[in-house]
């Protein structure tokens, strides 16, 4: 029985690769198969190239490769060192943004081969590129959902301000921090006064449009680095790192001063005794508030020292 002729060799820019081989890269429309001499010149191009980055063959084919890439890519010398390192490992591997013959970017997943002859000298590169864009903008649109997935997690939908989850993380945090840095932190607790009275009377609409001109004003007190956060109906606490207590209590006071509408409220403070845990340094400051309750309210009550605090004294 007759055998089949081996196909012979086509004019394809690598010597001896044969046709079936041509054909099947000319057939990859979803890829860009490129060949590129030593220095990056395009030598071939199939069209799946022609697909991706617009350009045909008379067009490219002769000019270098630096062509598909970002003006900030060429600032750095990216494409060089692609080739560089493909030459250098034999294979280079990435994604980043590339450039359609429009001036459109699209994102890419690139991998450049080394071609070597038979005596293992350099000849070129083979590079096959891919569009991912589609999949980069779903992660990218994924990435957001989450983010505003977390932030509306850890945000109180009426003020805005930090939620108690957010809270209890924060205060963890700085806690941390002033364990590890020996700096002093306080934490102050305020409450609305005859907030439920409010209600009753003007209604809770009016209650939460209180409730958000009251945070407004006082977040102009507050430093960067101070934590704010809504933990109950009508009730708020404050992180204040590296701040003393009598300075918490004078940021107390201002809260005191600017709340608006005639309204007052009480806040109790607590300075971090070096070895307490959250709920204790909040449970003082609730002491404090409640002490500001029954002293006649619209007050700033600074709380002892945590009883080993004052026993190691």
């Amino acid at each position: 029985m007759p055998v089949d002729p081996v196909p012979e060799p086509s004019d394809h820019p690598l010597p001896g690769v044969p046709d079936v081989h041509r054909r099947l890269v000319a057939s990859l429309s979803d890829y860009a198969v490129i060949v590129l001499d030593p220095t990056g010149i395009v030598r071939s191009w199939n069209p799946g190239a022609e697909r991706i980055k617009g350009w045909v063959a008379e067009e490219i084919v002769g000019r270098s490769f630096e062509a598909f890439y970002t003006p900030e890519s060429l600032a750095v010398g990216h494409p060089r060192r692609e080739l560089e390192r493909a030459g250098a490992m034999g294979r280079y591997d990435e994604e980043g943004w590339r450039v359609r013959k429009d001036g459109g970017r699209f994102w890419a997943h690139v991998v450049i081969t080394a071609l070597h002859d038979d005596d293992g000298e350099l000849v070129g590169f083979g590079k096959v590129t891919s569009d991912l864009t589609e999949r980069k903008h779903a992660e990218e649109q994924l990435a957001n959902t989450l983010a505003l997935l977390r932030a509306t997690s850890l945000t109180d939908a009426l003020t805005g301000l930090a939620n108690r989850r957010a809270w209890d993380d924060g205060l963890d945090r700085e806690l941390a921090r002033a364990r590890r840095v020996g700096t002093p932190l306080c934490v102050a607790v305020l409450d609305i006064d005859h907030f439920k009275a409010m209600n009753d009377t003007h209604g809770h609409g009016a209650g939460d449009r209180f409730l958000r001109r009251a945070t407004t004003a006082w977040r102009t007190v507050l430093r960067a680095s101070d934590l704010l956060a809504r933990i109950g109906g009508e009730e708020f606490a404050v992180a204040l790192p590296d701040c003393d207590l009598p300075s918490a209590g004078g940021v107390g006071d201002r809260f005191r001063a600017l709340t608006p509408d005639d309204q007052t409220c009480s806040v109790g403070v607590a300075q971090w005794d070096g070895t307490e845990s959250a709920d204790a340094i909040l449970r003082r400051a609730d002491v404090a508030l409640y002490a500001a309750k029954r002293g006649g309210r619209d007050r700033t009550e600074l709380a002892a020292a945590a009883p080993d605090a004052r026993g190691a004294g």
